[in-house]
């Protein structure tokens, strides 16, 4: 086994001892005694004879092993390519950069490392590429050597984003100074709009005046609670707390928590529990917002609104819209995908007046492809959130957990 400059080697002397020498036979390490060297992937690394061990390197318990000699005669024995042991040194003990750093530093034992230490990138053994690596689940991804060179940019970091997307319920990505996204593991590189250059306007959006603004979700949603790529459902009901709503909702006691937004989705991902309903409710003065993650139920059922007034609004992964206003079980108003001409219910007319303050006078006459069904929401339940609202604290479940 070579060094990357071919002047070291790992190869067995005359005596047939496994050594690590230059080519002038300078050794630097020698195993403990004469016989096979063996590396297994569980960490085993010993001589054999046969299949009894002469001698055997005190190394922690590991799951994949690798090994490789250096420039400088080192034989590093790595996990899921993260350096652990020096046969020079000993124990090799990562140096956490945090969970944000600029690629260039993440060279040697200098790591990124979430702050729950179950999420690693590291550089290769051959200073190359970078290994992602999960804890959770022992998986590790390469980013190979054309890439790894591309996310060296100044004025960036690569860091996670939580919530996440994939069987890892991770997006490892590399960000600007504005906490943009330049790159995102699995997609590539993203496109950056130019400086000056407004959004092309909504297909719909005939004169393109107002759909950039209608385009985008409020602070308190983006910045408060992220993408929620699955779709989301928003739910206010007014006079009940977030227990009671939470409840209505099907939960019981033992399954409400307390916990942050951003908690609660690290929570799924701990936990593998991708396909349990996640929600919170936050509170609002004296009323209460739910918000689901990719789930419908607050759309889909009146009767949360016993004894008082609720306000639903759904959006899914296909762009499907529903939005239902109901008082005491009973539907006042719904209608799917923006088609106020087909509104239902008692009293149809409910929405009017929010809609006459977005500027819409004639429901029947509203064709316009879009309809903000936040600022609807907003307007028809009485509330206008702040990012700090759903950012701190909230009660929380998983449903199916």
């Amino acid at each position: 086994m070579l060094s990357p400059s071919g002047e070291w080697s790992l190869r067995y002397d005359a005596d047939g001892r496994a050594v690590i020498a230059d080519r002038d036979g300078t050794v630097t390490w020698s195993a403990g005694a004469a016989g096979t060297l063996c590396l297994g992937q569980e960490g085993i690394f010993a001589v054999y004879q046969g299949n009894e061990v002469l001698w055997r390197a005190d190394l922690p318990e590991l799951r994949w092993s690798t090994l490789h000699v250096t420039n400088d005669g080192d034989g590093i024995i790595s996990e899921a390519a993260m350096p652990v042991y020096s046969l020079l040194h000993g124990p090799i003990v990562p140096e956490s950069l945090g969970e944000r750093a600029p690629v260039a530093q993440i060279r040697g034992n200098r790591v990124l490392m979430s702050d729950d230490g179950k999420y690693t990138v590291n550089r290769s053994a051959d200073g190359e590429s970078l290994v992602s690596t999960s804890k959770r689940t022992g998986g590790y991804w390469s980013i190979k050597p054309v890439d790894a060179r591309s996310l060296d940019q100044a004025d960036t970091w690569l860091t996670w984003r939580f919530p996440r997307r994939g069987p890892e319920g991770s997006e490892l990505v590399l960000v600007g100074p504005g906490d943009d996204v330049r790159w995102e593991f699995g997609l590539g590189h993203v496109e950056q709009p130019a400086t000056g250059v407004s959004a092309a306007p909504d297909e719909n959006d005939e004169d393109g005046e107002d759909g950039e603004e209608n385009g985008d979700r409020p602070p308190w949603m983006e910045e408060g609670l992220g993408a929620m790529d699955g779709g989301y459902c928003l739910t206010v009901i007014h006079d009940v707390d977030p227990d009671e709503a939470l409840r209505r909702l099907g939960a019981d006691d033992s399954q409400i928590a307390t916990a942050t937004w951003a908690e609660l989705q690290r929570r799924v991902s701990d936990e593998s529990a991708y396909d349990s309903q996640v929600v919170a409710a936050f509170g609002l003065g004296p009323h209460a917002l739910l918000v689901e993650d990719g789930g419908d139920q607050g759309a889909t059922r009146p009767e949360l609104s016993r004894g008082t007034f609720a306000v639903s609004c759904h959006f899914s992964v296909n762009a499907d819209q529903t939005f239902l206003v109901s008082r005491d079980g009973e539907t006042l108003a719904t209608f799917n995908d923006g088609a106020l001409s087909g509104a239902w219910g008692a009293e149809p007319g409910v929405i009017e007046q929010a809609l006459a303050a977005m500027g819409i006078d004639d429901p029947d006459a509203f064709d316009d492809g879009f309809l903000d069904d936040i600022e609807l929401l907003c307007q028809v339940a009485g509330i206008r959130p702040t990012v700090a609202d759903v950012t701190g604290a909230a009660r929380v479940i998983l449903l199916g957990a």
